[in-house]
């Protein structure tokens, strides 16, 4: 952290965060309502290592103990990410551009905000520069080594620590979208978010009108996922696709795309995965909206650009008014 001085002064926030226009001397007691920002990096290898530090045995506040890479409080004039480079440059003389870099969580505490960037740098121990008042040594440890460490009681005991080898990650993953979405055959763990995003595009199928409607269309649900023939397109854990189908027919049942993730080939993937236990000596036939329907435009688009062909007309139930579609090959 920042050299203790007598003369190093805080923004003063308020509880939105909002700078008072007031400053604060480090070492004096913060008012009440009165808030300041401090931050933490954590610097990962491409190991996936973090680099640590031991504190000197005479610094206050968790002295001779392992911490996370730098952190200390932001000061007069700072942005989070400024403080944030001018501690790593402090305590361990690396010069790193954090410009671009968001936290990529914020902790708030009873005194202010506490704001974590997570790096990737292959960075070099042996041509770091410590900052002696601060820093004893520094190393790279694992996960299995870092949580060994604070479970002896020598590294600080931050909470969330066996999340943090698995937080950029994760964070990565979803930001990459693509990425975090998989096709799957769904399983009754399944069940409740598929159920969720039906409550989502239900209007756009005939025959789920009543609540007693959604729940026969549950058990349909779950009879399916027993005899494997229901599939599910998964973001994290969330269902964002859903397809029903019979091998007995060689039928696609029903078939649903959460709207905010179409465009992603989601329904080609699932029909894909379909296709696989369907019988090829027989056409698969999927029953969708007439041409005349306002809600047929984009299923009956899809449908023929994946390869089926019009076939007859038909009523869903003995009520609604569809036309049959039939993919021949595969």
């Amino acid at each position: 952290m920042s050299n203790t001085t007598p003369t190093e002064l805080w923004d003063i926030y308020t509880k939105e965060r909002v700078k008072t226009g007031k400053l604060h001397k480090r070492g004096d007691k913060l008012s009440l309502g009165e808030y300041h920002l401090v931050v933490h990096v954590c610097i990962f290898n491409s190991k996936n290592e973090l680099l640590i530090q031991q504190r000197q045995p005479f610094k206050s506040g968790w002295p001779n103990m392992w911490d996370l890479s730098v952190g200390g409080s932001a000061i007069v004039g700072e942005t989070s990410s400024q403080a944030a480079v001018r501690e790593l440059k402090e305590e361990l003389g690396l010069n790193l551009d954090l410009s671009n870099e968001m936290p990529k969580f914020t902790i708030n505490f009873q005194e202010g905000f506490d704001d974590y960037y997570l790096i990737k740098a292959d960075v070099d121990v042996l041509n770091m520069i410590l900052q002696q008042e601060e820093v004893q040594t520094v190393k790279w440890a694992d996960k299995e080594e870092v949580l060994k460490m604070q479970h002896e009681g020598t590294f600080i005991p931050y909470w969330f620590l066996d999340k943090l080898f698995n937080y950029s990650q994760w964070c990565d993953s979803f930001q990459k979208e693509d990425s975090a979405i998989k096709v799957v055959y769904a399983k009754e763990e399944n069940l409740s978010s598929w159920m969720s995003m039906l409550e989502i595009v239900k209007w756009n199928f005939p025959g789920l009108e009543t609540e007693e409607k959604v729940n026969e269309y549950k058990n349909t649900v779950r009879k399916n996922m027993d005899r494997e023939t229901a599939i599910c397109t998964l973001f994290g854990n969330v269902v964002v696709g859903i397809l029903l189908f019979s091998t007995k027919y060689n039928m696609l049942c029903c078939m649903a795309v959460h709207p905010e993730f179409r465009r992603k080939h989601i329904g080609s993937k699932m029909i894909h995965i379909m296709l696989q236990k369907m019988d090829k000596s027989r056409p698969v036939v999927v029953e969708t909206f007439r041409n005349e329907d306002e809600k047929g435009k984009a299923p009956r688009a899809f449908y023929k650009n994946i390869g089926f062909e019009e076939g007859e007309v038909c009523l869903f139930e003995n009520d609604y008014p569809e036309q049959k579609f039939y993919l021949k090959k595969w």
